[in-house]
C-alpha cells in the first residue's frame, strides 16, 4: 500500500511540475529551452510514478 501511495504522489508531483514550467516561461523567468527541460522533468517524474504503480497491482 505504501508503494501505491508513493506512486500516486509521484504522478501528482509530475502533473504539478508541468504547468510550473509553462507559467515560469510565460512570466519571463526562464527561457523556452529551460521551460521544456522543466516539463520533461515533470514527465519523467510522472512516468516513474506510473511504472511504480503498475508494478504494485
Amino acid at each position: 500500500m505504501t508503494r501505491y501511495r508513493i506512486a500516486r504522489l509521484l504522478q501528482m508531483l509530475g502533473m504539478l511540475i508541468l504547468p510550473f514550467g509553462i507559467a515560469s516561461e510565460l512570466m519571463g523567468k526562464v527561457g523556452l529551452g529551460q521551460s521544456l527541460l522543466i516539463a520533461a522533468g515533470g514527465m519523467v517524474v510522472f512516468y516513474a510514478g506510473f511504472v511504480l504503480q503498475d508494478r504494485t497491482s
